[in-house]
């Protein structure tokens, strides 16, 4: 089988999938983030917790409609009309043995934020995958819904490859600050990976660090 198809022996998804089970099952929430490509509906497709029942509902409703959405779910006979908010999310806080996974959560409606910190403070697990701007809006708007949830980055298998391939010469964080400055110009992402190689070996470095990676990234995003 292909590595691409053997999507779940990735060493990382793997520990991924370890960590975003013993968070849900602590109560706890988690933000799986990547760009384009990268994995993440699939990645949300492998859970499958025994111990809580999986509730996955659309990004794009307004809050009545996504509080409505999961107690639909659940077999509650339901509208979503706005003046049942404070009813429907009481409710849904008051559920147990349950995990809510949004996807695209880059689509979600600002204002649907402060009623999910609602949902997550009430320890019922979320796991939302996204775009890298899903972290960046939290970060600026909402970064005490941020602290809340354990950020989790994909990358494409070919990086994984890379990581796997290069790890005595690499950390592992400065291929990471890499990937993140190219936004996925993989031809991008190997000509500094090679140009920070070449500088190790000039200053006889046993790897490239964070610090050294810098130094080819600043000079990439000044370009």
């Amino acid at each position: 089988m292909l590595r691409k198809e053997n999507f779940i022996n990735d060493q990382r998804r793997r520990s991924y999938l370890s960590a975003t089970y013993n968070r849900i099952n602590r109560g706890k929430s988690v933000l799986i983030e990547g760009g384009y490509g990268v994995g993440k509906s699939r990645f949300l497709t492998l859970l499958n917790s025994r111990k809580r029942q999986t509730i996955q509902v659309e990004s794009l409703f307004n809050i009545h409609e996504t509080l409505a959405s999961i107690l639909k779910k659940l077999n509650y006979d339901v509208k979503a009309t706005y003046r049942r908010t404070p009813e429907y999310l009481e409710r849904v806080c008051s559920l147990s043995n349950h995990v809510i996974i949004i996807d695209e959560a880059n689509d979600l409606n600002a204002s649907v934020w402060p009623y999910l910190k609602r949902v997550i403070d009430a320890e019922v697990p979320m796991v939302f995958a996204g775009l890298p701007k899903v972290r960046t809006f939290l970060a600026s708007e909402h970064p005490d819904i941020l602290s809340r949830l354990k950020v989790l980055v994909l990358y494409p298998i070919i990086v994984e490859d890379f990581i796997m391939e290069y790890k005595k010469n690499f950390k592992a964080e400065a291929i990471e600050q890499i990937y993140m400055a190219v936004r996925g110009d993989m031809r991008k992402f190997e000509e500094i990976c090679t140009d920070c190689l070449d500088r190790a070996k000039e200053l006889k470095y046993s790897f490239v660090d964070l610090n050294l990676a810098l130094e080819f990234i600043n000079d990439f995003t000044t370009v």
